[in-house]
Formats: structure tokens, C-alpha cells, sequence
């Protein structure tokens, strides 16, 4: 009987091991663009999860492939006034998912758009 049990055992962390290694490593898009209402900013640079720094010009839109669940992004960029701006925000993502960041309105609520992924 003991012997059944250890299986059981080994098996279900198995399986509980195998689903936190599926939702940790699993890779999603997210596209950054560089697109705003009122002001778009000729160059904006972020820095993704503390990598490194990418550029990003006036309404263009780049894709970053990332790991796991709990993100941050550095945007900076100069406003309308020509005072530089720096800005962290933090961001989850979701599985099935198309996650859109706009670097030009970071400032705003409408910075975040998550959407389903079409099939």
C-alpha cells in the first residue's frame, strides 16, 4: 500500500511540476508601438523585463517575444514640452492573449490594450 502511495505521489508532483513549467516558460508576443491621440513622440526607447534598451520611432510598432508571467517596461521618451519623461509600468500576461503597449500614451489608462488571439 505504501508503495501505490509513493507512486501517486510522485506522479501528481510530476504532473504539478510539468503545469508550473508550462505557464513560467511559455513565450508570448507583445507589440510596442509608437502611436498617440494627441502627441506622438519622434523617438521613444523602452526597456522590456531589464533588458536592453530599444528604440522605437514616430508610428512604428515593434514585436518582443517574453517569458512568463510578470512583466515591467521602462518608456522614456520627450514630451510636447521637450522634458524627458521617464515612466515604469508592471504588466501580467495571459495565455491565448495578444498583448499591445503604447509607448506614446503610457500616461494614460489606454496604455494596456489585452486582447483574444483570433483563430
Amino acid at each position: 500500500m505504501k508503495i501505490i502511495a509513493a507512486r501517486i505521489g510522485v506522479i501528481l508532483a510530476m504532473i504539478l511540476l510539468g503545469i508550473f513549467l508550462f505557464i513560467s516558460g511559455k513565450e508570448h508576443a507583445v507589440f510596442i508601438e509608437n502611436k498617440g491621440e494627441k502627441y506622438t513622440p519622434k523617438n521613444a526607447y523602452y526597456i522590456l523585463d531589464g533588458k536592453e534598451e530599444v528604440e522605437i520611432k514616430k508610428k512604428k510598432k515593434k514585436r518582443e517575444y517574453i517569458k512568463g508571467v510578470n512583466h515591467t517596461i521602462e518608456v522614456r521618451f520627450k514630451d510636447a514640452d521637450g522634458v524627458e519623461k521617464k515612466i515604469v509600468k508592471e504588466f501580467k500576461t495571459k495565455m491565448g492573449k495578444k498583448i499591445m503597449i503604447n509607448a506614446a500614451m503610457i500616461e494614460s489608462d489606454s496604455w494596456l490594450k489585452i486582447e483574444d488571439l483570433k483563430k
